[in-house]
């Protein structure tokens, strides 16, 4: 099944990706969706996005089967969506704009559905809505809407250098 949606964003419908529901353990966070995942309708098909998927399996979060990696993780409760919903191939092709207006329709999404955590896929995303910080993993100092903020190392051998846990 395709996670394809069509958004209006920034005054122009754009199709995008958003695999949400509410009472979610988690949302997954990411920049922005890639051309290749909007194409096969399913999240993180790119390089960096194998290897997110590759860091779930790691931390036994979602099984090594056959199928969509995003329909594995959305059975076991976890969600995804983006601060950017404008598919780019590179993360710098995007505005500061883009983040201002991203920032506040992902507040409301999330305030709205209430997922019991969030985590953000990569640290850039997390630094654009709470300002520059150290480490990764849990930080307690961070909430979004109600729920705890976790922010995905690059490598699981960085996640035992969070500051918090």
């Amino acid at each position: 099944m395709s996670h394809r949606v069509v958004e209006e964003w920034m005054g122009q419908p754009v199709e995008t990706l958003d695999l949400l529901r509410p009472s979610l353990r988690a949302v997954c966070v990411g920049i922005n969706p890639a051309p290749k995942s909007v194409a096969a309708g399913h999240y993180y098909q790119g390089p960096l996005g194998r290897q997110f998927f590759e860091r779930l399996r790691c931390a036994s979060v979602i099984a090594e089967e056959a199928g969509w990696d995003d329909d594995r993780a959305f059975a076991n409760g976890i969600g995804f969506t983006d601060i950017v919903k404008r598919p780019t191939s590179n993360a710098n092709e995007l505005q500061p704009i883009e983040f201002e207006h991203g920032e506040a329709l992902l507040r409301q999404k999330l305030e709205r559905l209430r997922p019991a955590r969030v985590v953000f896929t990569f640290k850039k995303v997390a630094e654009r809505l709470f300002g520059k910080f150290a480490g990764c993993g849990r930080l307690a100092q961070f909430k979004l809407g109600s729920a705890p903020v976790f922010v995905m190392p690059r490598r699981l051998r960085d996640a035992t250098k969070s500051p918090s846990s």
